[in-house]
Parts: structure tokens; sequence; C-alpha cells
């Protein structure tokens, strides 16, 4: 197979010496699919998901909390330790009247604006997910294909970069030196995305993370799953942007969603399938891929079912994940440590609110 000298720059990232020679055998990590591993996360978050919509507040959560500790003891499945940080303390940097500003400068602080049409928003709210159609240049995503590619050479096999095999990752990257100088600030500040943001989150919310994922030829297949820890019935607490920097195809390793699932309040990871914790690696019912034009930016509501899907083309399918998550909940990146010192200088008061920095 001729491999292009774009695909073998992923090598060393990618963890691997070459393509595949069948690019559509299945090919995943099993090492976590075993039934016991299974039982254990499906305990862990079936409880999580019955404490955290026990109550509508963390007041009422933490409460049940506890009485969930007081009948487990020391046999809680780790449910402790994962929902204290949540429930314990409100982890927004900056005063909620902050954010609260900054989206009435972009005239985006009252639900009824008409950044998106009402069915753009009826279409977040019953299926989760939205193409928000082609927001780059032809001109961005060269640059930032060229910048991705000569960054993974560089740092791609830093060990906080490092993923899963055959792909290669870079975390940070709007907050860090790939974007010294604002090639990516758009993956963030859009204002058609943060209209996205507020519409699910409401007001108060916050920049959470960012990377960048190229999956390689014969790789790229995720289990389904939520970016959230727990199911969530009620009030969303994450939202979850992806960047098509290549096109999103049928073949070459686009996301499946599977629609509507955000409403449900489940957790793939607590389901059920014949009596038994779902293989995650299986298919679910339902489930369609997102497909689109480079330059395009699919939005969804993070507790949404989701998973990548295995590339099989020979070519490289790159994507940039932008997250974001209600004001008061931990961040996934701890943005004060890591943001890149141009890019600070760069932000202004609007920027650092939606960064919840100072």
């Amino acid at each position: 197979m001729d491999i292009d000298e774009d695909i073998s720059r992923y090598f060393s990232a990618a963890r691997i010496e070459s393509v595949p020679s069948d690019l559509a055998a299945p090919r995943y990590d099993q090492s976590n699919s075993g039934f016991e591993e299974r039982r254990v996360r499906y305990e862990r978050c079936k409880a999580a998901t019955a404490i955290w919509n026990a109550a509508d507040t963390n007041t009422g959560r933490l409460r049940a909390l506890k009485n969930y500790q007081a009948e487990k003891g020391s046999h809680d499945f780790g449910v402790i330790e994962l929902m204290e940080p949540f429930l314990s303390r409100a982890s927004n940097r900056l005063p909620l009247s902050d954010i609260e500003g900054a989206l009435e400068k972009l005239g985006l602080h009252e639900e009824d604006n008409s950044v998106l049409s009402r069915p753009e928003k009826d279409k977040l709210d019953q299926d989760g997910y939205l193409n928000l159609g082609p927001l780059l240049t032809k001109e961005q995503l060269a640059e930032m294909r060229r910048r991705y590619d000569i960054t993974i050479e560089k740092c791609g096999t830093k060990p906080e970069n490092l993923g899963a095999r055959g792909i290669g990752k870079l975390v940070d990257t709007v907050v860090g030196p790939i974007n010294s100088d604002g090639l990516l600030d758009t993956i963030f500040l859009h204002p058609r995305l943060l209209a996205a943001v507020r519409h699910i989150l409401g007001t108060h919310f916050k920049f959470i993370g960012s990377n960048y994922h190229c999956a390689l030829p014969g790789y790229g297949h995720q289990g389904i799953h939520a970016d959230f820890l727990w199911g969530v019935k009620g009030t969303p607490q994450v939202v979850n942007a992806v960047w098509l920097i290549d096109e999103f195809t049928t073949d070459n390793g686009s996301t499946r969603v599977v629609p509507g699932t955000h409403r449900s309040g489940l957790h793939p990871t607590a389901d059920l399938v014949d009596g038994e914790p779902r293989d995650l690696n299986g298919r679910v019912d339902g489930e369609i891929k997102l497909t689109g034009r480079a330059g395009c930016c699919f939005v969804y509501n993070a507790h949404l079912w989701h998973g990548g899907t295995q590339n099989r083309t020979s070519k490289l399918r790159r994507a940039q994940h932008c997250f974001f998550g209600h004001s008061e909940i931990p961040s996934s990146t701890d943005v004060p440590a890591v943001i890149e010192r141009d890019v600070y200088l760069r932000m202004g008061q609007t920027e650092r609110a939606i960064l919840d920095i100072t």
C-alpha cells in the first residue's frame, strides 16, 4: 500500500510502524471489555447516576451520596471519590457575573437570540446534535492541517499526548503554543458555537478542554460513551464540538451518535442489554454516522451517546474537539496552569470569561 508522507509523520505519535494491510478488520483495545470489568464499571456508573438524579441541587445530591456511603462502606465501587469533587464545592474561578457579561456583549445572553434559528435549537433539543455548517475557510483548513502535522511530529510522543494506538493526539490545543497567533481561536469563540453552548447549558458555562484527534488508516474505533461520568436527567452539564479538519465520510472514522439518548438520563456504561452490562464496542440500535465537508462543526449535548468509528480509508481523518461545561463543575483542563503566555496575553475580558481565567 502506498503511504502518503503525511501519514508516516504520525506513526511515532500513534505508536505504530505501518498501516495495516486490512483496513476493515476490527481493531480496538479488548483489555477492558471483559465481563467482570464491565460489571464493576456498570455498578459504579449506575450508582452515580442514581445519586445525581436523586435531587435537583448539589446539596440534595450530596445527601444522597452520604446515604450511599453509609450503606456501602468501603465497597462503594469508587463512587465517593468520583462524585465528591462535583458536589462538595463550586469549581468556577470567576464570579458568574463575568460570563453573563461576556454573553451580553456577544448578544447571546437572552435565550431568544437569533444567532441560531428555532429549527436549529429544536434539533439540539430533540436529537442532541447539530451541524453548524462550514465555518472554516479553505485557507484556515490548509494552515491548520500543516500546523497539526508539524506539531504531531514534534510533540505527539509526549506522555500527555499519547492516546489510543493508531491515534495522533494533541491536548490543550487552543490554549497551547500551537495557537500562539490565534489560528485556533475560532475553535472556541465562533458565535454560532457559543450560541449552541448557551442554548444547551444556559448562561453559566466555561471552556473546559480541547484536543486534536487524528484517526490513522485502520484505526479510530471507540466504544460508545458519553462525555460525562454518569447519566444525567434534566439540566445538561457538558457540551462537545468536533471541528472537521478533514471531510467526515461513512468510511473514514466519522463519529457515530445515537440521536435522542441525551434525554434518557442513562449512560451507556450503566446500560443493560439482555440483563448484562452493554458491550460498549458493539453497535447500538439507532446509531448514525455524522458526515460533512471539511470546515464544518458538529456541536452536541455531550450526554449524547457517541463514539469514533474505524477509518477504513488510506488517508488521515483529522478533527479538533472543544469541550464546554457548566461553570460550577470541575474542568478537564487546568487552564491557568497550561495556557501559553502568548495566548493569555491576547485574550480580552470576554475571552477570559469564557476560559474562566483572571
